[in-house]
């Protein structure tokens, strides 16, 4: 301090001089700092970064961390992160800890017996066809369920073999289906060939709901109900009252095999993605990373993220206000992210999160391209 001090004086005696810029010191000399293990964490992140944190111009709100040096993945941002609306992405990994593990980028396809029931679900009774009821249509058990505020419910559907659910037309609602066991048909009079089949890992969009789910063998499904209007509730598309059956299908139902698709793999293959739907009301594909992979804090400006985990064994950190809030992530959970709330993913290290994930309205998803690409 003293030391200090008599610079600063110098200085100050010699007001025609300017003092010389410091010197950057090396990374080298920073890990060799007795530094405590988050202070040399923080100086890592920045010395990667140019020292301007990992946040994204455009996202991060006031109180928000700007910086991360926790290899980013899961539609999100960051590092090995997501692509999205926000959130930059940063690769340097502290010091202590070692580079998240690969893992295979194949799908698992015996998740039927293991993926425990999902807290929102409806179990279709046995030879008997079943329909969604009620303003915001679900079936019978779930709609006091459902928060209308929102903009989208999600729930596990199990269906017997042989059964059908009937979902009524609605002009302000679509459905996407995500099959994880077993098979199914959309069926309509309007769609082409009267069915669209879905298979293990088989995803189905269904503009304007009005058709019908039957079950070929017993199957288990992630089923999410949004509004298509942009920024509208499943309340305010409640609201239509009598005004929702349509003549014309705003869209064609389409399906599309997820497993099928182009694998999108960062981080050294420590996280995949594979995108189904990218453009509509609402993008959904999946999401697979090791059982090492942590997700930096990022977020999404104007996107809600929805999350069904079918493998995965950690803690989701939302900071609202200013505080974490941390919530536990399990096989067999729904998470959702509002848009700009700040959020992390933390794994205990046990085993790898296999997820279907949804963004509404579409967009985080497209950094899955930059990042296979070596960008960010």
């Amino acid at each position: 301090m003293a030391l200090k001090n008599k610079m600063a004086l110098k200085v100050e005696s010699r007001p025609e001089l300017s003092p010389p810029a410091p010197t950057p010191m090396p990374l080298a000399l920073l890990l060799r700092l007795r530094l405590p293990a988050r202070a040399s964490f923080f100086l890592v992140a920045l010395t990667a970064c140019g020292g301007k944190g990992a946040a994204t111009p455009e996202s991060t709100p006031a109180g928000a961390s700007a910086a991360s040096s926790t290899p980013t993945v899961a539609g999100d941002q960051g590092t090995a992160a997501a692509p999205g609306s926000s959130g930059a992405s940063v690769s340097a990994t502290a010091p202590h800890a070692p580079a998240p593990e690969p893992i295979a980028s194949a799908l698992p396809i015996d998740l039927g017996s293991k993926v425990p029931p999902f807290a929102h679900r409806a179990v279709s009774p046995d030879k008997v066809s079943t329909f969604a009821r009620g303003a915001i249509p679900v079936p019978e058990g779930l709609a006091s369920q459902v928060d209308p505020t929102l903009p989208f419910f999600a729930w596990e559907q199990v269906l017997p073999p042989r059964v059908v659910l009937t979902f009524p037309k609605h002009t302000g609602l679509d459905l996407y289906v995500l099959v994880f066991d077993g098979e199914v048909s959309i069926k309509g009079e309007d769609i082409a060939g009267k069915q669209k089949r879905l298979w293990r890992w088989n995803a189905g969009r269904v503009p304007g709901l009005g058709a019908m789910v039957e079950s070929k063998e017993p199957t288990r499904a992630i089923l999410v109900l949004v509004a298509n209007t942009p920024s509208s509730s499943l309340g305010q598309a409640a609201a239509q009252g009598q005004k929702v059956g349509w003549t014309k299908r705003p869209a064609p139902v389409t399906l599309v095999e997820i497993d099928q698709q182009p694998d999108l793999a960062w981080g050294g293959g420590a996280y995949h993605a594979r995108l189904g739907f990218e453009d509509g009301s609402a993008s959904l594909g999946s999401l697979v990373a090791s059982k090492t992979a942590p997700i930096a804090q990022h977020v999404h400006e104007h996107e809600w993220e929805i999350l069904a985990i079918l493998s995965g064994d950690g803690t989701l950190v939302r900071t609202v206000g200013g505080r974490e809030d941390d919530t536990p992530i399990a096989a067999g959970t729904f998470a959702s992210i509002a848009p700009g709330v700040p959020h992390a993913y933390r794994p205990a290290g046990s085993s790898p999160l296999v997820a279907v994930q949804v963004y509404l309205p579409p967009g985080p998803e497209q950094r899955f391209k930059r990042l296979a690409a070596g960008g960010n």
